[in-house]
């Protein structure tokens, strides 16, 4: 018998990436690779936001596009953590940094939060938000220290874990990041490869809330642009050694892993985006992110279907990805009922 070729179907390979998008509006670059690349996700940034009853539209034409194209509802995702990185402002809720939440904050009171936070969202058509972070930053030098709970591993799980449940309950997927932790760095992934200086093979202080979010159930974690050299030369995001023995086998984590931004400088200065989403395809990785070049997304995608070799990777991670898939909660919300909504907070 014949031996099969690699898959060349777009909806196949397409469905493993999430891409940001140039503006606010679904123009010919959105729709190309909602409609033709037939993408699994979409990331969206202050370029793409405007305002309730803007990102309301977006997000119902963005997914009927979907739906025509490959049937498949889109992940549609941005980053709502609080302080600094709070994609949607006012009349959204305002989101106090972690680290005013870790030293203020009670778990009910976090809970709460998130789950106001993850309503407004689903209202708007938001179905993921890529938080909470659950580094555990050991000080001012670390760049995640304001987006950090804090210092102490119990803290940081407690309060993490306490943002799942709220975001689950608001009807959103919540994203942990940065696995394996990036609290022992000084080096921001987003310049270059961050390096994990505490020395510590086990580290039981970083993995800590991890191992309690996926216990809590969390659906999806995303990986660092982190080299541990106890464990691997490679960077997590494109490590097999971080992505299935670590986070895989020994924390049994069976959700959908999603990379960092394969355009960051801890990943670009290594390698472009679709080399490195082929490698962290190779490595585990589920979700394959690309936020700002969407001619990189086609380019990535072209380059795994010539490759028969990652077959089994990419069918896992589809699977994994249309189980994700099955969680999200269809819109319910009406522009008139955004409109009445946030004409409240005005």
């Amino acid at each position: 018998m014949a031996k099969s070729g690699p898959i060349k179907d777009p909806a196949f390979w397409g469905q493993l990436f999430m891409v940001g998008l140039p503006g606010p509006r679904v123009e010919e670059v959105a729709r190309g690779l909602v409609r033709d690349l037939k993408v699994g996700g979409i990331i969206l940034f202050a370029r793409n936001l405007e305002g309730p009853e803007q990102v309301w539209q977006l997000t119902q034409e963005l997914q009927k596009e979907a739906l025509r194209a490959s049937g498949r509802p889109l992940l549609i995702s941005l980053d709502q953590e609080g302080g600094t990185v709070q994609r949607l402002k006012s009349p959204f809720t305002i989101i106090p940094a972690a680290r005013k939440l870790g030293l203020a904050a009670s778990a009910p009171e976090v809970e709460a939060l998130a789950c106001r936070v993850a309503q407004e969202l689903a209202l708007v058509g938001v179905n993921m938000n890529l938080a909470p972070v659950l580094d555990v930053a050991r000080g001012p030098d670390c760049p995640l220290w304001d987006r950090s709970y804090g210092q102490d591993p119990q803290l940081v799980a407690r309060l993490g874990t306490a943002a799942i449940r709220g975001f689950l309950a608001g009807g959103v997927l919540p994203v942990g990041k940065h696995f394996p932790g990036l609290g022992d760095t000084v080096i921001d992934s987003h310049k270059a490869l961050a390096l994990a200086a505490s020395g510590h093979a086990a580290r039981d202080q970083d993995l800590f809330p991890f191992r309690q979010a996926v216990a809590a159930g969390v659906p999806a974690i995303m990986t660092a642009h982190l080299q541990v050299p106890e464990w691997d030369s490679l960077p997590a995001t494109l490590s097999a050694e971080i992505l299935q023995k670590r986070l895989r086998r020994d924390l049994k984590f069976e959700g959908v892993i999603v990379t960092d931004d394969l355009e960051m400088g801890g990943i670009a200065h290594r390698l472009p985006p679709p080399p490195a989403a082929w490698e962290a395809l190779r490595a585990g990785a589920d979700l394959l992110l690309i936020c700002n070049n969407w001619q990189a997304a086609w380019d990535a995608t072209a380059l795994l279907a010539k490759d028969a070799a990652l077959e089994p990777q990419a069918r896992q991670a589809a699977a994994r990805l249309t189980r994700l898939r099955k969680r999200l909660q269809p819109p319910a919300a009406n522009l008139k009922e955004v409109k009445a909504f946030f004409s409240s907070r005005r």
